[in-house]
This record gives structure tokens, sequence and C-alpha cells, in this order.
């Protein structure tokens, strides 16, 4: 208890010596108003300033949205990061020591560590761009004259060129760096007992935080080889790909001078360069073409409307799809700009102007209708049995809108487009929520289990991830990505996850395979159940929202009872309020009414 008594008493500190209100600055523009400070909303878009800031109190309020806090608050909700997350950050500019308690979670790296390799990071960073005057970069400049970057946009990006197999380690140890740091934060890896650049030879892309640290790189060859064309940094302590929105620290900037009207959702560095350099300077990217909540968390602090721009090929359709319902669950209003097949926006602009790209935006499909002219694509309607199906599917995207009105919109147009009568497709509409609702009955029937054992348990959890992690390593089309994150936080499913994306990311064909390279030997037992795994009857989407939703509903149970009993324990009312909130999620996820 005293503890978490002192631990109290250093967030109380911490909020008295941080100035919120050169916090907030930082995110929105405040004004002198009387003994206190006014801003329009950071967390949500106004005219007329109703956030006010009191500079005594240390405390901030939204009259138009509800939200309100101190910096901690604050600093977690703006960045949508959890509040250990946004202690250490505000610690750390307070230069203020973040104590180690029993019972929180683990910091990972202390205080000194994560500075010294924030430090590694930015000046490898400064090498590499520095690295782009030399001779041997001269492939490099080539590029960028190629694709007409001018000198500040290369700047504003931080472009740079690596070398050589060792040049960037020699650097670093130059500047009192060990080997075994540079491991740690993805630039070097070894050969033995040599270690070299995993970047060398490549265009350098630094990937900077939204606290503007450089956190990560990618890299793109300049020549044909058989390596793939981009190579991401590995996952670090100071580098989590699901976590990270590219450029978004320009994005943050930008809002600082006023509020920002959309973002655009682009699928690489390149699309996103671009797109500024040609000022639309809203553009991101996020990293991997599967969207994450987490990120998308992030661009719902900017602005609260998306609009995808992804390429115009099979692989950019297929991840919009991925990101689209992620975005709207998220409270993000969704739209798509269709580019023409096999264009990206960067050809768009060059072939056609800025202008022509704009009209792009501005035509932009809503959600709904992007998902019902994608599958309109998929069938021909002159084909009586091609039209009811397609009818069917169209029906249930269309349920799934939360306005009754627009679910009556969109079922007129679709009367006009198939010729059926409005009774018939609200009849359809009605028998598939009975559908969606009974398999979510039976699921949550399967779920009132006797266990009579905990082996019982155990060994259902386990068919059940094994079949999730099989049709992961499959590629069946069913599978989201997005989702795997949640139901396998850590442990071997998590390195099954980041296995099977890294070399998908790479291109690699046979994704098995890497899967023994990547895992530790302690843990290749359990491979060959996965990758052998039989099907048979379980080769469905809907078999597959049930298991989903069965694995997100079980973690949820566990760790709420987790957090009850740590408060029965230590009567520390943030775990008792943790646990409320978990199960309040828990109720809501199966009370949704259907599988996804």
């Amino acid at each position: 208890m005293a503890e978490q008594m002192e631990f109290s008493e250093f967030c109380s500190r911490l909020i008295e010596r941080t100035d919120i209100v050169k916090l907030i600055s930082r995110y929105a523009p405040l004004r002198r108003m009387g003994n206190g400070y006014k801003a329009c909303c950071p967390f949500h878009n106004e005219k007329t300033p109703s956030f006010s800031v009191d500079p005594v109190k240390q405390l901030y309020h939204c009259f138009g949205c509800g939200k309100g806090g101190n910096a901690i608050t604050f600093v977690s909700d703006i960045e949508s990061i959890d509040r250990i997350d946004a202690i250490r950050m505000l610690a750390d500019e307070a230069n203020m020591e973040l104590p180690r308690l029993t019972g929180s979670r683990a910091p990972g790296l202390t205080k000194q560590q994560r500075s010294r390799y924030y430090d590694l990071m930015r000046d490898a960073a400064r090498h590499y761009h520095d690295n782009l005057k030399l001779p041997v970069a001269e492939r490099a400049r080539e590029y960028i004259k190629k694709r007409e970057l001018p000198d500040n946009i290369v700047t504003r990006f931080g472009l740079g060129y690596s070398v050589g197999f060792d040049e960037m380690i020699n650097y670093l140890k130059s500047k009192g760096y060990t080997a075994t740091e540079m491991k740690a934060v993805g630039i070097a890896d070894q050969r033995g007992d040599k270690y070299y650049d995993v970047f060398h030879g490549r265009l350098m892309f630094p990937i900077i935080s939204n606290f503007g640290q450089v956190v990560a790189f990618g890299g793109r060859v300049l020549e044909k080889s058989d390596y793939a064309k981009y190579r991401n940094s590995a996952q670090t302590e100071i580098f989590d790909k699901s976590r990270t929105v590219y450029a978004l620290n320009l994005l943050k900037k930008k809002r600082t001078s006023g509020p920002i009207d959309y973002v655009v959702m682009c699928e690489g560095y390149m699309d996103v360069i671009a797109l500024h350099k040609a000022g639309f300077d809203t553009a991101v990217a996020s990293m991997g073409t599967a969207l994450t909540s987490q990120q998308a968390k992030q661009i719902k602090n900017y602005s609260d409307k998306v609009i995808i721009s992804y390429d115009g090929d099979g692989a950019g359709q297929k991840a919009t799809m991925r990101g689209l319902d992620i975005l709207r669950e998220c409270g993000l209003t969704v739209k798509v700009a269709s580019l023409p097949d096999g264009l990206d926006p960067d050809d768009i602009i060059n072939r056609f102007g800025a202008d022509a790209y704009k009209k792009l935006l501005d035509e932009a499909l809503p959600l709904t209708e992007y998902k019902i002219r994608a599958l309109r694509s998929k069938y021909d309607l002159s084909d009586r049995d091609e039209k009811t199906k397609y009818t069917a599917e169209a029906v249930r995207v269309i349920r799934r809108l939360d306005s009754p009105v627009e679910i009556d919109e969109y079922l007129g147009v679709l009367s006009k487009e198939t010729g059926y009568d409005m009774s018939v497709l609200r009849r359809q509409a009605e028998t598939t929520a009975a559908v969606e609702n009974t398999a979510s009955e039976i699921q949550k029937t399967q779920n009132r289990k006797d266990t009579e054992t905990t082996e019982t348990d155990v060994t259902e959890t386990d068919k059940t991830e094994n079949y999730l992690l099989a049709a992961l390593v499959a590629g069946k089309d069913y599978v989201d990505p997005a989702d795997y994150g949640e139901i396998f936080p850590d442990g071997f499913g998590k390195m099954v996850t980041e296995s099977v994306t890294d070399s998908r990311l790479k291109g690699l064909k046979d994704v098995s395979a890497m899967l023994y390279s990547d895992l530790p030997e302690s843990m290749q037992s359990k491979i060959p159940p996965i990758i052998d795994f039989d099907f048979k009857r379980l080769d469905s989407r809907e078999v597959y929202g049930a298991c989903v939703l069965k694995l997100k509903c079980d973690r949820l149970e566990r760790e709420s009872n987790e957090l009850a009993q740590k408060y029965d324990e230590s009567k520390d009312i943030t775990f008792l309020t943790r646990s409320n909130e978990l199960k309040r999620k828990l109720r809501k996820l199966r009370g949704q009414g259907g599988i996804k």
C-alpha cells in the first residue's frame, strides 16, 4: 500500500511540475481569456472555442465533447496511449524517474536505456541523411531525381542512404554505441561474431513517432534483386508497427495551425511523400497494409474523417476492405477514393495533375457505397443466381448500418438496381439478422461449458487458437490480421502472427518455412499442428468469426477477473475501475448480435 501511495504522490508531483498550458499548446493554439485559456477542442472539430484550460488548477475541460482532466489524462487521450505510457512521457520531460511498482506493468526499459536508444536512432538517421552526399550514393540521388523530389521534401522526410555492410556499424561505434544496442533497435544483425547493417545499399526512410523520435527505418532497394523491394525494422522495445503511423509527426505539426478537414491514408512511404510534395500534406500511411485499431485511434486524434487512397491494384483494394470497419468502429467517417487499376497516387498526379487527384478525393465514396460497389463488380446481374447472391451480400452490408434512415435509403438504391421490391429486401434484411443472431446464440451456448476440469478448457482453447493460427498461415481470405493482435498479445500466437506478417510483407510464398527460423527452439514443437491443420468443415468465414469472438470474450473475462482479484488483495480502486471497464466491453461484445 505504501508503494501505491508513493506512486500517487509521484503523479501529483508530476502534474505540479508539468506546465499544462505549454503542453496543450503543442496540440491546440490557446488564447488568454481572463484567468484561463481557451481554444477549439483538439479532440473534436468545432468552429467556436469550447475548450478551456485552468493554469492554476492544472486542469482542462471541453464543454462541447465533455473531455477533461489533468496533464496525464490529456496525453493519454490525445496520443491514444496507456496511462502508464503517458506518465512515462511526462516524467521524461520533467526529468523525473518513474518508480518501479509491484503490480504495475513493467516499464521494459529504464529511462536511461530508452533515452539512449532514441539518441542512437537520431544519430543513425542523421548519418544516413548525410550519406546522400557521398559519391557512392549516386544511385540513391538518381532515384530521388527520377521521383522529382525537391530538397525541402528530402529534408522534411529525412531521406538517407545506407552505404554498406558495416559503414553504419563503425560510425555508431565511433559515437560510443555498442553493437548490442544497434541490434536491439533493429539496425544491426549478426552472422557469427560479425555485425552488419540490415539496410545496406538501400534508400532510407526514417519512421518518426508522434513524439518526434526516430523509432525505426524503412529501406528500399535501388536495383533489381532477389530481395524484397522494401525492408522495415523489426519489432523492438521502442517500435511497435501496430501502433505506428508513418508521417503522423507531420500531421501533428500541421494541426497546431488549425483543424484538419481529413486525413489521406496511403499504402507506402513514397505515396505519402509524393502527396506531400503535391500539397496534400495530411497524407499518412500504416506500417503495412493491415490497419489496426491503435492506428485508427491515433488518426482520430487529428481528424474525424479519413479518405482511403490505396493503389488501384488487387492488393490495394483487398487491403482497403480490411481496414474500413476498423476505422469506422473507432468513430471515423470513412470514404474511399477509387484509383484506376494499376495506378498509385503519384501516378495520378504525374499523369493528370494535382487537380485530378483532388477531384478523386472530392468524389470519394462513403464506406457502405464503396463496399456495395466492390461486391457488385464480382457478380453478373444478368444471371439470376448471381443477382440473388449479390443481393443477399449487399443486404448483409447494409443491415450493419446504425441509422434506420440510411438502411432504407440503401435498400431503395438496391431495389432500383436489382428490381427486387422493397418489401422483399426488408424481409431479407430481417432474415439475415435472424440468422446472425442465431449464430451468436449458438456461440454463447458453446461458451457455457460445464468445465468439469481445467484441462478440458485448455484443450478447447488450444484447438481454437490452432485453428486461427492455421488459417493465418494458410492465407485464408476471411482472415483479418487485425484480430490477432488482440487475441494473441504475447507468447506463441504473437510470434507466429509477427513471423507470418513479416514474411508476407517480404513477398515470401512459403511463410510456414520461416516459422522454424523465427521461433525459438522451445516453441517449434507447436508449429506442425498449425501447418498440417485439417480444416474439414471449419473452412468458413462463419467459423472464423465465432472463434474470434470466443477468444476475445475469453481474454476480456480472464483479464477482468485478474484485476478484480488484485483489487481484493490491495483495495486499490484503479484495479476495480479497470475491471469494470473490461466487463462493460465484454457485455457489449457478447451483445453485438452476430458474427462479423
